[in-house]
Formats: structure tokens, sequence, C-alpha cells
């Protein structure tokens, strides 16, 4: 047997010694914390049963990004609807009030690998739905102030228990923890300072991936911007790089097989003269906008795919004066195309991503969608209804404008059909209304107005550099700030208002 002889044993127990008390120690720590903790946490509200009910929607559970939940569209509306009441309550207290809210619990940032943690049981008992749950124009009686301490008393009692689980076990819980930010983000995209690297992380990892895939082999030769156009600086580059361009019939291989016979003899360009113009976003913000019969004022309406007007007038209005459609709607089956009276009125315009080689050749080979056969049928079928197929050297010119005035990478994918409607409406017409591209505080995951689909890559992006082109537009934005937040309305002059001298911008009337 070996003994512990003299020095060694006394060693010994000094190790074993310095063990316990460091233990000790440890217990101690633990002891205080959660007894301060404790001590610390907010005594139960003063506020009534209906008062204390009152912020449930505020941190109900919220959609999967990237995922087609469906579920009942009435609960989705109504949520919100009250959230974004009490949302823009707290703009109305000032900027220290704005401030507030922006930084209540909220991470700038979500790097792909951070997992945080919530109290599922605190959620749950705070959703939209349960017991107490109001109508929002029964809430208007309840002060500004209370409202907006109620929500943060929540969002502080969340994250002190955040602190003391452990990681997330359920992914989904993950995503509501980033979807929780919703909020602070629309509030950042409202004041142009956003980045890819504050959306959830799903998204993160699908832009990455388009990045790698590049499926249309952007090669970007262009220079970025040193330094941050202003609004007119930006104005005018637009007016001076874009150029809306359908296709003619006359290059190859188009010229080739006679298509200058089934273009409109009027090109897409020459129809411009428009006053007053309304692009109508699909979005599902703009249900409960009651904007019908502001957007029927104006002289010409845009509307995209396949967005209908009956049913919801009172929102989106009932004119439609131009229709973008992607080529996935001339090739669906299911929208009946050819004989669908919803794309019978006013003028079509169509669009598929191309090469950024602009090989016309490779694309009329391999189109993304096959759009020109369905195109020829159409035109021999309705020849009096102007219809015009949008050349990839317009769509790929939008791309790099967006990337030029953009320091991060943006996807190497086509723009979205809202920014090519923007930017076609603003060579067409005096002055361009967009409602909801930038979301107003309607702001939800349900990508169509008209359709129980959630994804929140609808607003955000994924396929699409759509961040970035809200951002743009955002910039360029000479309307108010009111109506942007209450409306999602965005005023821009169109490119024949405006006359560049060197820097100036003059908008003429």
């Amino acid at each position: 047997p070996v003994l512990i002889m003299g020095p060694q044993r006394i060693l010994w127990k000094q190790v074993v010694l310095v063990g316990v008390s460091v233990w000790a120690i440890i217990l101690v720590v633990l002891f205080t914390y959660f007894m301060e903790t404790k001590i610390d946490e907010q005594a139960p509200s003063s506020h009534s049963f209906v008062e204390s009910k009152s912020v449930a929607p505020l941190q109900g559970k919220m959609r999967a990004i990237m995922g087609a939940v469906k579920e009942t569209l009435i609960t989705e509306v109504q949520d919100n609807l009250y959230r974004n009441e009490v949302v823009m309550d707290s703009f109305n207290e000032g900027s220290e009030s704005i401030e507030e809210w922006n930084e209540l619990g909220y991470s700038e940032e979500f790097p792909l690998e951070e997992e945080r943690n919530l109290n599922k049981t605190e959620n749950d008992s705070l959703a939209a739905g349960q017991p107490g749950f109001h109508n929002p124009s029964s809430r208007r009686g309840a002060t500004e102030e209370n409202d907006l301490l109620s929500w943060a008393q929540a969002l502080k009692k969340n994250s002190l228990n955040s602190q003391r689980h452990h990681l997330l076990e359920d992914s989904m819980e993950l995503e509501e923890f980033y979807l929780s930010s919703s909020k602070s983000l629309l509030y950042k995209l409202w004041k142009g300072n956003v980045s890819i690297k504050m959306l959830n992380p799903r998204l993160q990892r699908a832009v990455k991936e388009y990045l790698n895939f590049n499926k249309h082999g952007v090669r970007f030769r262009g220079r970025k911007s040193r330094k941050k156009l202003s609004a007119e600086e930006l104005l005018c580059e637009l007016k001076r790089k874009i150029q809306l361009k359908t296709i003619d019939g006359k290059e190859p291989p188009f010229s080739a097989l006679g298509w200058e016979k089934y273009v409109p003899r009027i090109p897409l360009n020459k129809l411009n003269g428009y006053r007053s113009c309304a692009v109508v976003t699909s979005a599902g913000a703009i249900l409960d906008s009651s904007l019908g019969k502001e957007i029927d004022s104006h002289e010409a309406v845009l509307r995209f795919n396949s967005a209908p007007t009956q049913g919801y007038e009172k929102d989106v209005g009932n004119k439609t004066t131009i229709r973008i459609v992607n080529s996935q709607i001339l090739t669906n089956p299911s929208q009946h195309f050819m004989d669908n009276p919803l794309y019978k009125d006013g003028i079509l315009v169509a669009w598929d991503p191309a090469p950024y080689s602009v090989n016309l050749k490779k694309w009329y080979n391999k189109p993304d969608y096959d759009l020109f056969t369905p195109y020829v049928q159409y035109r021999l079928k309705y020849p009096g209804q102007p219809f015009y197929i949008l050349h990839p050297r317009f769509i790929w010119q939008l791309w790099d404008i967006i990337q030029e005035n953009t320091q991060e990478k943006i996807q190497p994918n086509p723009p979205s059909s809202g920014f090519i409607g923007i930017l076609l409406m603003m060579s067409m017409c005096k002055e361009v209304h967009v409602y909801e591209f930038i979301p107003s505080v309607r702001q939800t995951d349900l990508c169509h107005y008209y359709e129980r689909y959630y994804d929140a890559a609808c607003t955000l992006g994924a396929y699409h550099p759509v961040l970035y082109e809200k951002l743009l537009i955002q910039r360029m934005n000479k309307g108010k700030e009111e109506d942007l937040y209450r409306k999602g309305k965005v005023v821009l002059p169109g490119f024949s208002a405006m006359r560049c001298t060197g820097k100036n911008l003059i908008l003429q009337s």
C-alpha cells in the first residue's frame, strides 16, 4: 500500500480544504443571486384583470418565419390590429417613448449560433385568443401610458425569466424569440437603419445560401457608392440610369420568330403622362386599412399578380390600370390565365428572371417559367389588350442600382415584383403613391391580403433583395412620416417631374 507521508499529507489536506471552501462560496453566491432576483421581481400588477389581459396580443405567439403556417385569418388580423394600435400610441408619446420602445428587451443583431430562452408558460398565458382578449375598438379608453408601461413590464419580466433557464430545446420557441423583435425591426426600417444581421436566423441562412448559389450568373461590375447618397442624389441617379424597356420583337431571337406582329405597336414607355398613380402591394398589412377610396382617387393604379379587388374594395379599392404578373401566373393552370376575368382589365406587364448577362437566346430557350408560349396565345386571342414583357436589361438595371447603393452584398436574384412595379410607375407618372411596400403599424407575416399564408420572407425577403429595396424606397420618400406609420404610404416623384442640375433636384408640378 502507498502511504502519504509528512509534507505530502499536509498538502493533500490543504487541497481538500480549498476545494470545500470553493464549493461553499459557490453555494453562497447562488443563494444570494436567487434571493436578490426574487426581491427585484415586479410586484403583481395593480391593473384590473381586463387591463392586464389587454396586453395579451403584444406577447402572443408569432408566426414561424419561412413556414407556410395556415391558421384562422381573423385571429391574426385582430392580434395585429390591437398590437399595432398600441405601437402607434407609443410613437405619439414623442421621441423619448420611441427610443424606449425600441430598446425594450430587444437585440440589435441576431448571430446565427446565438440561442436564448423564453418562458413558454409565460408566453402562452399572454397569447392572443385567451379569455380577456378584446377587440381593438373596445380599447380606446385605455391610456397610452398604461399600455406602454404594461408592455414594458411584461417584456422585462420575460427577459429576467430567460436568464434563469437552460438553452432552448424547441426550435419553434427560438423562432418566437427572434420574431418578438419584429416591431423593433419595423421601427428601424422606418428610420432606414436595418441590416440583414437583424433578420431571423433562418432567413439569414436562406440569404447566405442564395448568395452562394447565384443561379443567374450575376457578376457585379459596378461601383458601390463611397458615401450614402441623399434622397435627391439617389432620385437623380435613378432617372439617369433607369430606362423602361420591353421586348419589342426587333432583337434576336425574337426578330427571327416574327415577334414584331405580337407586341403592341405603342411601346410601354410611351404610355406615360399619368399625373398621380398608386402602387398597391398585396401585403396582408393592407387589410382593415380603409384605403380603398384614397387608392381609387389616383389617375392610374398598379396591382400585382392575382391580387383581387372584389370583396376587398374598402381596403384596396376597385380600379386597376396596370397589372404586373410574374411568369408563374402565366404557366400555372390554377390561375386560368387565358380566361380569368381578373386579367382582362387594363395593361398587362409580365416578367421572368433571365441571366444577368441578358443573353436573350439563352433566356428564350430556357426561361425560369415558359411565359413566351402563353404570351403569344394571349395576344392572338386578345389583340386589343396591351400586353408587354419586360426586357431583362430593365430588371437587372434595377438590381445594379440596389447593389451600388448597398454596402452589404445583396442576393444575386432579380428584384421583387413590388420594386419593379414602383420603378415602372416612376417612369410613367409624375407622382407615385406606394401602399404597404414598407409596412405600416399593421405589419403582419400574412403574405397576401387574399390568402391565409404566413411567411416573414414575404415582408423581409429571402430570394429577392427585398430588405434592401425597402431601404432605398424609404430614403427617397417625400411623403409624411405619419402616413408611413399609419398607412404604409410612401410618396415618390416620377422621373418626368424631376429636373436634375448637378446635385440639385427640382420637382416640377
